[in-house]
């Protein structure tokens, strides 16, 4: 299998929002400026935390734009913050992304367009590092993106075939064009899950699968589902991938002896750190679910999450095919808008308000009356399920389903939100055999039982 691709096998796009100057003040001679991160090219969103009054921010906003062809150009928004909500355009720079095609960094200033209108001093202006890195060789693999990645990628076995090095057991489960089986390796005994994808389909469709699978190389996080080894052989594709046994986290929650708002703050601190690092090196998952958020170590405690396009049906628990839900679709992917990474943060907001009462925000007799929902962000914390919650945890879910995806906290904001930090409350739910029975019947209408 193989996809042309520019600078080998899908490079990263940085880009720094270093700071600005020259802004236009507020009534208050100041300002509190934050800068926002997009490209035309990659569904990405990076956010800056304010500054408080300045005209003269600095940011340090490292972003990453995972793209095998850089092309279009990398917008950056300067916002004033305002503690209501209504924040004020400082100004913006559409950078055309054909000057990095040489693979030199860029670092300069660059003058801001559709500026409020200023009585006196200069224009604004905002400080950029860009560097897209197109001359790897061939074969040649950047440097790890953040602290957590490995110091040796997962890569593909050009000499030894899967057999020579593994064997292979039973099924675990199947989908249209692939198997996912159990396997041992030979030399450690070392026990993995292999997906064995046939070769048999589209070219574009094999891109796409390339596509992912570069992906997945560069994710190594205790929270995300590790992709060891690729096997490229003649007919198929073997994907050698970390085995968890643990179930769907839906499932395993509603086995539990007892369930607090603490252990559900747990459980989404820990999907919050696996989508911060993910967004942090440029990638969006846009399919977070509870198929998706399976559970491993000793105790089932620790959080995993997988599927991004080439893990579908993967997990012991989860080789179903998903049956559709729109439940935790963001309202900008339901109305075919352009979206970024907040729809990860959506997922989130939906999946924490499950957590704490077994049943969603958005519901109705059929999809049609969800999607109208979702659309309007139509949803409360109706009497009693929701009556012994804290306070903090209604706050933390009602920043995040926010129609304006811009208003949304990113991952970085929530992990300091006080629920997650300090304040979800230990003792068991109140409601606690309802939340059982709401959450039993939930999955069970999900997976179409």
């Amino acid at each position: 299998m193989s996809a042309k691709k520019k600078g080998g096998e899908g490079d990263v796009l940085n880009v720094v929002a270093v700071g600005a100057k020259n802004l236009t003040p507020n009534k208050k001679g100041t300002a509190d400026p934050f800068a926002v991160v997009t490209s035309t090219f990659n569904k990405q969103r990076f956010k800056s935390k304010p500054q408080k009054k300045t005209l003269a921010p600095t940011w340090s906003l490292d972003c990453k734009f995972f793209t095998t062809v850089c092309t279009g150009h990398v917008n950056v928004k300067v916002w004033d913050k305002d503690r209501w909500g209504r924040d004020t355009l400082l100004g913006e720079v559409n950078v055309p992304c054909k000057q990095l095609d040489n693979g030199e960094e860029v670092d300069q200033w660059y003058p801001l367009e559709n500026e409020p209108k200023k009585k006196q001093g200069d224009k604004g202006e905002v400080r950029l590092k860009l560097h897209f890195p197109t001359g790897n060789a061939p074969g040649q693999k950047a440097s790890p993106a953040s602290p957590e990645a490995p110091k040796v990628a997962p890569q593909t076995a050009e000499k030894r075939k899967v057999h020579d090095c593994f064997e292979i057991e039973e099924e675990l489960g199947r989908g249209g064009f692939s198997i996912v089986k159990k396997a041992k390796r030979k030399e450690t005994g070392e026990v993995f899950a292999i997906k064995i994808i046939e070769k048999n389909q589209a070219e574009e469709e094999l891109q796409l699968l390339q596509r992912e699978i570069d992906i997945m190389r560069k994710l190594r996080h205790k929270n995300i589902i590790s992709l060891e080894e690729v096997y490229d052989e003649p007919d198929y594709i073997y994907l050698v991938m970390e085995l968890v046994t643990g179930g769907e986290l839906f499932d395993q929650i509603v086995s539990r002896g007892t369930y607090s708002e603490r252990d559900a703050a747990n459980v989404i601190r820990q999907i919050l750190e696996a989508v911060e690092y993910m967004h942090r090196n440029g990638i969006a998952h846009r399919d977070l679910k509870p198929e998706n958020l399976l559970c491993s170590g000793p105790s089932n405690e620790l959080i995993k999450v997988t599927d991004f396009g080439l893990s579908k049906d993967f997990g012991k628990a989860s080789l179903k095919t998903s049956c559709g839900t729109p439940d935790y679709v963001a309202p900008e992917v339901l109305k075919g808008s352009q979206y970024d990474n907040s729809v990860d943060i959506w997922s989130i907001g939906v999946i924490t308000y499950i957590l704490l009462c077994g049943f969603p925000p958005f519901y109705g007799n059929n999809d049609q009356q969800i999607f109208e929902k979702i659309l309007k962000a139509e949803y409360d914390f109706p009497s009693p399920d929701w009556d012994s919650i804290s306070h903090e945890a209604k706050e933390f879910i009602s920043a995040i389903l926010v129609l304006d995806c811009s208003n949304r906290p990113t991952a970085i904001e929530c992990l300091e939100a006080p629920w997650i930090v300090s304040k979800a409350p230990n003792q068991a739910l109140n409601r606690l055999e309802s939340f059982r029975t709401g959450m039993s019947a939930y999955t069970g209408k999900r997976k179409g039982a």
